[in-house]
């Protein structure tokens, strides 16, 4: 499917500088992106189901510190 997008100039020519194959990077972030709120969203249902009336109102930050760790170290047996 083609889709055409408009991009902030310097978000496009930092993508330019770090592929040569746009589409496959485009394609990379945009699936990780889905996987990423997939996962957020199954571990809302699980806490629902969990039937907790508390959640840490701090548990977002402390997931996306995690995950930019994981991100960082690269090892993908964190994922």
């Amino acid at each position: 499917m083609r889709i055409t997008v408009r991009l902030p100039d310097d978000l496009g020519e930092n993508v330019k500088r770090r592929t040569d194959n746009v589409s496959a990077y485009v394609t990379d972030a945009l699936t990780e992106k889905i996987e990423r709120e997939e996962r957020r969203r199954a571990r809302w249902e699980l806490l629902d189901m969990a039937g907790e009336g508390s959640v840490d109102p701090d548990i977002h930050e402390q997931n996306q510190q995690l995950r930019r760790a994981e991100d960082r170290s690269g090892d993908p047996s964190l994922e």
